[in-house]
Formats: C-alpha cells, sequence, structure tokens
C-alpha cells in the first residue's frame, strides 16, 4: 500500500492530495510509504519561498486505532533561504486495526516572550486511513459478539451477563440516545461502539485502561457484572455534546450528570452521593461546610482528579446545570456550552447577561429554597 500525498480522497487504494502551499513554503509528494507494523517511512518535498532561514516541526502520530498504542514523534528542520529539500521521518506501529491512521501535521513554532515555544494551528494536517484493505492488521474484535441496534454497536462477551441482559441494555442506551439528542436539539445518525467487559481486570487486559468506565471518540468502554453497572446515559450524553463544543468542566461534566439524574438514573451512584439528587448533595456538603465557590468551579478544566474534589464538584456541577437550563432556558445553555472555556468568567457572564457572583447567589439560593 503505497499512498502518495495527502487530502482524504481515496481512489483505486492511494491517496490523491493537493500541495500545500503558505506565501512562505511549499509542502508537495508527501508519501507514507508501505504502511507496516513497525518503523516505517515518510517523504516529502518542501521548499522554502523566502530567502530567510525557516524553522519546520513536523509531527507524525501513528494511531492503531480503538484502545491500541499510539506512537507520536516530532521532528525540526531548519531550511535556508530558497531551500528546496526532500525530508524523511520514521513513524511506528505496535499493531494495526482496520481503523489505524496515521496523521500527519506541520507547523511553524513560535517562541513566546518568556523563551517557551509553541506550537500554533497546523498550517498542514491530513489524516490517512492506513488500515483499510491492510494485511498488516493483527488484532480485530472477533472475541465479541456484536448486537447492533438503532443507534449502538455493543459489544460483548459470549456467557457473559451482558450477553443475557442485551436487548435490556440496547434499548435502554437508545432511549437515552434519543433523549439527549432532543434535548440537545441534535440531529444525530452515529453509532455509538459500545463495549463491554464482564469485570475491571479483563477490561484492564484488553485496553490497558483502569477503572470501570472510559469514553473516547466515538466509543464507550464499561465494565458490566453483578456488582459493576455504570450510569447508562453519562457517557452518552458526553459523546452527543460534543457536537456542540469542548465547555469547561463545569458544562461538559455536569451536563452528563444533570441529564442522568433527568432520565431516572442513579446519577451520582459512583460519584460519592448514592441514592441523592444533586442539588440534595450540594445541601448536604454546603451543610458540612464543604463549597467549591462557583467561580472555582468554572476554572476546573477537569472534573475527576483528586483537586477538583470530584464528590463535591460533580453534583454542584449538575445542580448549576440544572439551574441554568430551568431559570434561563435550553438555548442560553447550548450558547454557554459552546463558548465557555475554563475560568472564562466573561464569556459566562455575557451568554447569562449577569454577573458570576449573581447567578451564584440564585442558584443557591433556588438550591436552599427547594430543599
Amino acid at each position: 500500500m503505497r499512498f502518495a500525498f495527502a487530502f482524504v480522497l481515496l481512489v483505486s487504494g492511494a491517496f490523491a492530495t493537493p500541495d500545500a502551499e503558505t506565501e512562505t513554503i511549499k509542502i508537495e509528494k508527501v508519501d507514507i510509504g508501505n504502511t507496516h507494523r513497525g518503523q516505517n517511512k515518510f517523504s516529502a518535498a518542501v521548499v522554502n519561498k523566502t530567502d530567510s532561514m525557516l524553522t519546520l516541526v513536523l509531527d507524525l502520530r501513528a494511531d492503531g486505532g480503538v484502545w491500541l498504542r499510539k506512537n507520536q514523534r516530532q521532528f525540526v528542520y531548519l531550511l535556508g533561504g530558497k531551500e528546496e529539500r526532500q525530508i524523511e521521518a520514521e513513524y511506528q506501529f505496535d499493531h494495526i486495526s482496520s481503523e489505524a491512521f496515521l496523521r500527519v501535521r506541520f507547523y511553524f513554532p513560535t517562541v513566546s516572550t518568556t523563551g517557551i515555544t509553541k506550537l500554533p494551528k497546523p498550517f498542514f494536517e491530513q489524516r490517512y486511513p492506513v488500515g483499510l484493505d491492510n494485511k498488516e492488521v493483527d488484532y480485530d474484535f472477533s472475541q465479541f459478539r456484536k448486537r447492533e441496534s438503532k443507534h449502538f454497536l455493543v459489544y460483548y462477551f459470549p456467557d457473559s451477563l451482558a450477553a443475557h441482559d442485551i436487548d435490556h441494555i440496547a434499548d435502554e442506551r437508545d432511549r437515552g440516545f434519543e433523549k439527549i439528542s432532543d434535548i440537545l436539539r441534535l440531529e444525530s445518525n452515529q453509532k455509538i461502539r459500545l463495549f463491554l467487559f464482564p469485570d475491571e481486570q479483563s477490561k484492564k487486559s484488553e485496553t490497558g485502561h483502569q477503572g470501570a468506565g472510559w469514553a473516547f471518540d466515538n466509543n464507550i468502554v464499561e465494565v458490566y457484572n453483578e456488582k459493576t453497572k455504570l450510569d447508562p446515559f453519562h457517557e452518552t450524553a458526553h459523546i452527543l455534546s460534543g457536537q456542540l463544543g469542548s465547555p469547561a468542566a463545569m458544562f461538559n461534566e455536569g451536563f452528563a450528570v444533570y441529564v442522568s439524574e433527568l432520565l431516572g438514573a442513579d446519577a451520582l451512584r459512583e460519584l460519592g452521593s448514592q441514592g441523592k439528587t444533586c442539588d440534595e448533595a450540594v445541601v448536604e456538603h454546603q451543610g458540612k461546610g464543604n463549597f467549591i465557590p462557583l467561580r472555582r468551579l468554572l476554572s476546573f478544566d477537569d472534573i475527576g482528579p483528586d483537586a477538583s474534589q470530584p464528590a463535591i464538584s460533580y453534583p454542584e456541577a449538575c445542580s448549576v446545570v440544572r439551574f441554568l437550563v430551568n431559570r434561563y432556558g435550553l438555548e442560553k445553555f447550548r450558547q454557554a456550552f459552546a463558548s465557555v472555556r475554563a475560568d472564562d468568567v466573561n464569556a459566562l457572564e455575557k451568554v447569562y447577561g449577569t454577573s458570576i457572583e449573581d447567578i451564584e447567589r440564585s442558584w443557591l439560593s433556588n438550591v436552599t429554597a427547594s430543599h
């Protein structure tokens, strides 16, 4: 499989790609070689169109697909004025699935006033699906059985509890998908892949991920047994809401917990407050002197690590989202979800037309009055 150039048009087993050209540089004759397990060769012709020296960064990410290891390497080239050069680099696949791809990026690095080198948005980025019809593929899902529903592809092991409950699982997940899509006013034809493992040990052995649940891209991976049955809506909410944007964790995690509670799940079962609603948990924590001010809650770029106090921040984020949706409406929430990043108080206040302090006071007053 020899690929030349870099577009996303696949024709007769080869990629057809236009040259990438800016005011200062030209990239052409991109060749990713015959992709196989182990070391692979990459090459491209580059032309410095200026009279000055240029620093060029090449980023190659070999992604084996699903949970297979990703190998990422960066290479730096110094190009003299008007220099034309054939550059070469290596990338590596330890294993290849049919979903494997090579991502190629070219950057011009920038140096900040503090002397830190940064990589801005790449001026060239292409993704090559190298696993399709590749004889080097050495990983598939043959150990799983598969159940296809309206919105999910569910993979599970024979003779597992998931196999016994598969009809219920598929129906419940489809119901959640449709409800969450309605709430967000989204139309989606995608099918989410759900992988169910009988225990944490088999899940870790297969995926390398520790814990009961994990979601990435368009995949949900969970443990499913008599002891562990995760909230069936939380990760679906993450995948679907991702179509709106990548907001502060307060909105991202808050919405996932809020919608799970709305759909009847024990949303805080695995998050420190089993059997309680988010508002009840907030009141209980507050009564014990455990409270995260809204400004700090908004500053988290992740909720889950110990530093974020997840037992407190999860129910608070959910409670805030419930308040914002009920008080200001879903359209305002959609705007906030699409635009408010971690610590961006100005963006929050712009969407809701009031200060973060006023939002916090109104939210806490609402929670206290109803409990």
